[in-house]
């Protein structure tokens, strides 16, 4: 009797610290569990209001996450579903994510209506990109996005574009002084077109990957902190020939990947530059720093004046070569990070008489290697 008093006793404290916990949680202001709710997939999002009659009403209080992946298993249903969200949530709007091909043709009228729901008032993350495989580079007759979707400039923190044009008469006038993240994946624009939009926001963050319409990419925000660039030129569709950085003073991060026919980037004022790559050693990209530095493909051409602020190197070579490696360590001597991607091993490197008397009057920094 003792005995099953005594796991009675435990049971009871079990149960009681679980109700506890749950307690913990639900005993959270309407504004955290809001925020929560919000962050999660926008099927689980909707679900909490089968919880308890504490949770009922919190997912239409809080901000909507309406995201595309988690709403339906069938591309058919997602304009059905799309509407019913949006008729069922009285707003205001977080993140509003759909592939851009339901956006086209037949469905622009019911995209347009969507988009200015007041279910999505005051958005502040918009994602209209492709996730169809049959979409890996832009159609012959790119559309533009929904006139609706611009609405939200004024209120938009993060914003990604993709698999359309992006009209001058569009992007002319608008303003977005609260975006951080501007991506735009597979756009045609024009190059005052993307100069105009880059100057209209004071974002962090700019990646442009695979977009055509322009040949010159120039670069001048005092807010820029990363710029990723990323263009396959397969198709010899990708226009891009120039990227200009002509004054970025708080740019730490700048990334390239691709191949190009030929690509000149100029880094005239970039004092904070921290992070770059990737430098490829079989395509005919230029990389010249202003008064200082020029090197093409992986090759020192001229070293006038080493970069010291790069810490972060990345380099893609057909084979190793420490030769190679070498003068781009005499370029960027402040180097405490390289990372290096080659197809084979390359002839065998003879170094030890060679780079004896370099390497010691070197002051190398150097932490990590990876070599892969």
């Amino acid at each position: 009797m003792e005995m099953e008093t005594a796991v009675a006793a435990a049971t009871a404290e079990g149960h009681a610290s679980e109700s506890t916990a749950e307690d913990r949680l639900s005993g959270l202001p309407d504004g955290v569990l809001g925020d929560i709710v919000s962050l999660l997939p926008t099927r689980e999002g909707a679900r909490t209001q089968i919880l308890s009659s504490r949770w009922r009403h919190l997912w239409r209080s809080a901000p909507l996450n309406l995201d595309h992946g988690s709403l339906c298993d069938h591309p058919d249903d997602f304009n059905s579903v799309v509407s019913r969200v949006l008729a069922a949530h009285p707003g205001p709007g977080r993140r509003f994510s759909a592939p851009v091909y339901h956006l086209w043709g037949g469905r622009a009228t019911t995209a347009d209506a969507w988009l200015r729901s007041p279910a999505l008032d005051n958005l502040h993350e918009l994602e209209l990109c492709s996730y169809n495989y049959r979409l890996l580079y832009p159609p012959a007759t790119p559309q533009p996005p929904p006139e609706a979707a611009f609405r939200f400039s004024d209120t938009l923190r993060v914003a990604t574009i993709g698999e359309c044009h992006l009209p001058h008469s569009t992007i002319q006038g608008l303003r977005f002084p609260k975006l951080q993240k501007l991506a735009l994946e597979r756009v045609t624009i024009s190059e005052s077109t993307l100069h105009a939009m880059i100057a209209s926001c004071r974002t962090e963050c700019l990646l442009i990957q695979n977009c055509s319409g322009f040949r010159c990419l120039r670069i001048n925000s005092i807010t820029l902190r990363g710029v990723g660039v990323r263009a396959y030129n397969y198709h010899k569709v990708l226009k891009i020939g120039e990227l200009v950085i002509e004054n970025a003073p708080c740019l730490e991060n700048f990334q390239h990947a691709g191949f190009h026919e030929y690509l000149h980037i100029s880094v005239v004022s970039a004092p904070k530059l921290k992070t770059l790559g990737c430098l490829y050693s079989n395509c005919n990209t230029t990389l010249v720093f202003v008064e200082s530095t020029l090197i093409q493909g992986l090759r020192v051409h001229s070293l006038t004046k080493t970069v010291c602020t790069v810490k972060i190197l990345a380099i893609d070579m057909s084979a190793l070569s420490l030769d190679v490696v070498i003068n781009l360590m005499r370029c960027f001597p402040c180097l405490e990070k390289l990372y290096i991607e080659s197809i084979g091993s390359g002839k065998t490197n003879s170094w030890r008489r060679k780079h004896q008397t370099l390497i010691r009057s070197l002051d190398i920094r150097l932490k990590t290697f990876v070599w892969e």
